[in-house]
């Protein structure tokens, strides 16, 4: 038996199991070990499903949406492995470490310290003879803010993580559907779980989302809103004054298109957003949410498509500190990486997962 790294997914959505899923593939590429995780267990559905209960379908799980580029373990040989002797290691939480590809790295270095912008945990890709390595609690970070080494080592292992990737039927119909709209641009609004969640971003009006969205995008260009509120909520008359091209991509998707999605192997909330996000991706702008790991992936996917992409957000909810202007956080500080350079005034461990970065290009 080879050996085996073992992993749990992530509580949350897709976007947040794929990053625990892309920590997870980076660990077991650098300990030469394949990956286990629990790869029969569904992942959750949204809290405010789009789709009629009647068309969902089965739930999705990791691996029905996405591909991994690592040798896995499946659920039934995981199973005969009860017994195999096992070395724990918990490094939660996960954003607060930073993960040095090399052992005998200076942790005085300038730069290095840069990078972990304030996190005073470093750890090393786990070394054991131990035949499982149990990774235990949320691997949730951006693996552009988690994992430092040398450029030719990190671009290697970058290579190797953007093969954690979605599967091709989803990538088609995204294509597709971004296609047969031609010229447009995107915005992804989340509204009702970051009311929730974060009070700042509750005192963020529509009226200001759409004032910031009209100083960055062409008013009279066509316009997709990615949103898991109802298209037809207030939220959105004042982008609608705004922007007369307006359509919704869960109208394009589970109406105009819905033949297609339903057709999917799988067609939950889920592969809803893959596909979402894949359409997004291919706008000529696009403006997110800072705090979603959503907009996060979309904002890779078009990153890596383009290293010039900016990162365009549609308001600012972040603590006093960082300089907003026209969407974007501008360099308001020293340092080697963006992080720094932004200065957000939240902790260090927030950051891994609060949005994505250029470095991961």
């Amino acid at each position: 038996m080879t050996s085996i790294l073992r992993a749990d997914l992530d509580v949350g959505l897709l976007t947040n199991v794929r990053m625990g899923a892309e920590i997870a593939t980076g660990l077991a590429v650098l300990t030469g070990r394949r990956l286990s995780m629990p790869f029969e267990q569904a992942i959750p559905p949204a809290p405010r499903s789009s789709i009629p209960a009647a068309r969902q379908g089965r739930p999705a799980t990791l691996l029905d949406l996405l591909e991994l580029p690592v040798e896995i373990v499946h659920s039934d040989e995981w199973e005969l492995l009860a017994s195999e002797r096992t070395e724990v290691v918990n490094w939660e939480p996960v954003g607060a470490a930073v993960c040095v590809l090399d052992p005998d790295a200076d942790l005085e270095n300038p730069q290095l310290l840069d990078f972990a912008n304030g996190r005073t945990r470093f750890v090393t890709p786990p070394v054991s003879d131990a035949a499982v390595i149990e990774m235990q609690g949320r691997l949730l970070s951006f693996y552009s803010y988690f994992f430092h080494g040398r450029p030719e080592a990190l671009r290697q292992l970058h290579a190797v993580l953007r093969g954690v990737r979605p599967r091709r039927p989803y990538v088609a119909l995204g294509a597709r559907i971004a296609s047969g709209l031609g010229f447009f641009n995107a915005i992804h609004l989340r509204r009702s779980d970051l009311t929730i969640g974060i009070p700042a971003y509750g005192e963020v009006t529509p009226e200001e989302v759409a004032a910031n969205l009209a100083s960055i995008l062409p008013a009279d260009e066509l316009l997709v809103v990615c949103s898991e509120v109802d298209g037809r909520d207030e939220l959105f008359d004042p982008i609608r004054q705004r922007f007369p091209q307006l359509v919704f991509a869960n109208d394009l998707i589970l109406n105009d298109h819905g033949n297609e999605f339903f057709s999917l192997p799988r067609h939950e909330d889920n592969a809803l957003g893959l596909v979402t996000q894949e359409l997004a991706s291919r706008a000529v702008g696009f403006v997110g949410t800072i705090g979603s790991t959503f907009t996060a992936m979309i904002q890779r996917d078009r990153l890596l498509r383009d290293p010039n992409q900016r990162f365009l957000f549609t308001a600012d909810f972040t603590p006093d500190g960082p300089t907003y202007h026209d969407g974007e956080f501008l360099d308001i500080a020293d340092g080697a990486y963006s992080w720094n350079r932004i200065n957000y005034a939240m902790s260090p461990d927030v950051l891994a997962w609060f949005r994505e970065w250029p470095e991961a290009a």
